[in-house]
């Protein structure tokens, strides 16, 4: 770990497309909708497990990012999301 935020959304992202690769199924219209809703906010993103109603995760560029994401899917009526807090302690 290089402790660059950057760095970690871009191997997430590249995950994502080889999983994407892998299984063109992996994926549906509301998932891609999320992502592309978040994408000015994130520095990655992917889906975690197997699927099937699982989870997102989603890393946000900066702590103002995150904030401003936090509360955007939850009033947004196209997404009926549960948007779970987490964080990343970088001791530098």
């Amino acid at each position: 770990m290089n402790c660059d935020i950057d760095d970690l959304g871009e191997i997430m992202l590249e995950a994502w497309r080889l999983y994407q690769e892998l299984d063109p199924n992996c994926s549906d219209e509301f998932m891609d909708q999320l992502f592309r809703f978040a994408h000015p906010y994130c520095t990655g993103y992917k889906l975690m497990g197997v699927g099937g109603g699982g989870f997102a995760l989603l890393l946000a560029r900066d702590a103002k990012q995150a904030k401003e994401l936090r509360h955007l899917p939850e009033q947004d009526s196209n997404f009926d999301v549960k948007v779970y807090n987490w964080n990343i302690f970088l001791d530098n």
